[in-house]
This record gives structure tokens, C-alpha cells and sequence, in this order.
């Protein structure tokens, strides 16, 4: 059976905007470095749960998400998205 959207799979689109957001931080970096005027978009924000143990002696169970976001990391993920559409 044929599918009836055109766009590829949701797994390429976690991939790309993975890419993205990690292109977007390094170059984010790298123009903070540049030009250190900048820093304000370069400022990083977190978002996300901080990791935190279970210990339930047999076995231990650890659990987090943290993203860190920046202006660049964000054009990164705007950037990967119209790269997935455009495909």
C-alpha cells in the first residue's frame, strides 16, 4: 500500500532536527566568539527535567531530559524543518 504523504518518515525529522539545533550551537558559539557583542543571542537556556536516581539496590533507574537553547540552536531547528519540507 502506498503512502499518501509525500514527506519521509517522522524518524529523518528527529534526525534533522537534531542536526540542526547541534549546527545551530556550534555556530552559535562560534559567531559569539567573533563578535562578543553578540552574547545576548548566544545566552543559553535550559529547559527540561534535571537527572534523578531511583536506587532500588537490585538495580537503579536514572531518568533527564535537559535541552539548552540559544538563538542559534533555534534558527538551527527552524532551518532543519524547511529543510524537511522542502524534501
Amino acid at each position: 500500500m502506498a503512502r499518501s504523504n509525500a514527506y519521509p518518515g517522522w524518524q529523518i525529522f528527529l534526525l534533522l532536527l537534531v542536526l540542526g539545533g547541534i549546527i545551530g550551537g556550534w555556530i552559535g558559539d562560534a559567531v559569539v566568539k567573533l563578535w562578543p557583542n553578540l552574547k545576548v543571542l548566544g545566552q543559553v537556556q535550559s529547559v527540561g527535567l534535571p537527572a534523578f536516581s531511583l536506587d532500588l539496590n537490585v538495580f537503579t533507574l536514572q531518568f533527564g531530559f535537559m535541552l539548552h537553547v540559544n538563538f542559534f540552536t533555534i534558527l538551527g531547528f527552524v532551518l532543519a524543518y524547511f529543510l524537511y519540507r522542502r524534501f
